[in-house]
């Protein structure tokens, strides 16, 4: 390993700053033309409306998700980066909604609030019927209801009464590590247990019902006031139509069914699987690096340009992906000449597991199951991530990579006046920079305001460019461009941690 890696341990986690981090340059001219252009000629509103307004929801290796592609490939060109292209790998069919409603006829006419699962089947044309409640039946409790659910609309559930009403808080500014992180208690482990039992019993019973030849299944959310989570998955040949309804709506139903109260219930799905190329795509751009000894050195910038379909996909990840490629204009347009290269990527299928990152790190560093690193591994300074909802940038989180927070403080005086005074010590999981991360990257993901993400517009029909704020999204801009900058241009590689272990 070169050295200009510094790897450090756990014994001196709570090292930071002061002497270390006094010592890293910092490039105040170019940090205030960076906030000047991006504040003053900022192109990210343009973009973000493309991706929301004009094209809407991207549910990878769909038509729109396609059209994203090619409008953020154009964008690029356009604007003059280097080695702009695409990357594509083998995903599986898209799916696109062409139609879908669902209304209760009896005893009185309601049109419903739900939408259906991605990869959802169609429903043979418009379905009535009268619903049947399972509620928290098993397959071994159904008893006489086997062998009568041909063709029927079954509430899968039992009344929801549990809702998400709060999003997990930010970091306080002061916010610092004062011991190792904690570990699972016992409790969190029974609800662990508790929740794979759940999964079990509903998997089964999907089972049981696809046997069956179910018409369609429907199932509450845990959203308030209308808001539906809504993924999905592609569960092949002979899956049912399946639908999320609001929590509203299914409750109302199923508390009539279990007074005896007749309902009918009218449901359609027409839905077209997209299995005429079953490839998707990552979008890769460059500012080329100009240094002669580290020029072929990178530091990477992302977001995921893939999103669900009930909604327009604005806050996951419209904004993360628009402010991405505003970052390297606000470069490009400066002139600036890095001295490593600073590369752009947008990814594909992160919904579905952080696919495309991960298959750009297999490819490109190395393999995380057998920790078998190619050449390139050791060029690579660091990743940064955006994908956390669409509230300002509030600081970084280190990935328990603490040998790099004097770095990153000396960064943060340059960026007060933005809002981002925070360092976070913690690992994140659960979007593309994890797929750096497992080979020993450096890679992380921004602190952000939370704006009720969690509780509203992830994954949900209510992420709608109505939740972004536009002044957020160019505060991020600049931001990642300040940070990409910095890595591209300091003398030594980001510190790294020791490679994850892996269990053989």
């Amino acid at each position: 390993m070169p050295t200009r890696y510094r790897v450090l341990t756990f014994a001196i986690t709570l090292f930071w700053a002061g002497g270390a981090g006094a010592q890293e340059p910092v490039d105040r001219e170019m940090v205030e033309r960076i906030k000047a252009e991006g504040s003053e000629r900022s192109r990210v509103g343009e973009l973000f409306n493309h991706f929301t307004n004009v094209i809407g929801g991207r549910l990878t290796a769909s038509p729109a998700h396609r059209e994203a592609v090619e409008y953020a490939r154009g964008r690029l060109e356009g604007w003059g980066l280097d080695n702009v292209h695409l990357e594509a790998w083998e995903f599986g069919r898209g799916w696109t909604l062409e139609r879908f409603s669902i209304e209760m006829l009896e005893p009185r006419y309601l049109p419903m609030i739900g939408y259906p699962h991605g990869w959802s089947a169609s429903t043979d044309g418009r379905l009535v019927a009268e619903p049947v409640l399972l509620g928290d039946m098993t397959p071994e409790t159904l008893g006489d209801r086997a062998g009568t659910l041909s063709g029927a609309i079954v509430l899968t559930r039992p009344i929801q009464a549990d809702f998400v009403r709060e999003d997990r808080p930010a970091p306080r500014a002061d916010y610092r590590p004062s011991s190792a992180p904690p570990r699972p208690t016992a409790e969190a482990e029974t609800a662990r247990a508790a929740r794979a039992r759940l999964r079990t019993a509903r998997n089964e019973l999907t089972a049981m019902l696809r046997r069956e030849g179910a018409g369609v299944l429907l199932e509450p959310n845990i959203g308030e006031h209308g808001t539906l989570f809504v993924t999905g998955r592609d569960q092949g040949e002979g899956a049912l139509p399946s639908v999320v309804l609001s929590a509203e709506h299914y409750n109302l139903v199923a508390r009539m069914i279990a007074q005896g109260i007749p309902v009918t219930l009218a449901v359609e799905v027409r839905a077209r699987f997209n299995d005429d190329d079953l490839n998707t795509h990552n979008l890769i751009a460059e500012i080329a690096g100009t240094d002669p000894e580290i020029g072929d050195e990178v530091v990477m910038v992302g977001a995921h340009l893939d999103s669900w379909h009930s909604a327009s996909g604005a806050t996951d990840n419209a904004d993360g992906s628009s402010v991405a490629m505003e970052a390297l204009r606000i470069l490009e347009a400066l002139g600036v000449r890095p001295r490593r290269t600073i590369r752009l990527a947008l990814w594909g299928a992160e919904e579905q597991g952080l696919l495309g990152s991960r298959e750009y790190v297999r490819r490109h560093f190395g393999d995380p199951q057998t920790t078998g690193l190619l050449p390139a591994h050791q060029t690579l300074s660091g990743y940064f991530n955006l994908d956390n909802g669409s509230g300002r940038l509030r600081g970084i989180w280190l990935q328990e990579n603490f040998a790099v927070a004097p770095v990153f403080e000396a960064w943060l005086p340059s960026l007060h006046d933005l809002g981002v005074t925070t360092l976070g010590p913690r690992s994140v999981s659960g979007t593309d920079h994890t797929a750096f991360d497992a080979v020993g990257l450096p890679g992380f993901q921004f602190i952000q305001d939370r704006l009720e993400y969690n509780a509203r517009t992830h994954h949900s029909n209510m992420d709608v460019v109505d939740r972004v704020q536009r002044d957020d999204v160019v505060q991020m801009a600049v931001v990642a461009a300040i940070f990409a900058y910095n890595t591209a241009m300091r003398d030594e590689l980001l510190p790294r941690k020791a490679l994850p272990r892996v269990d053989r």
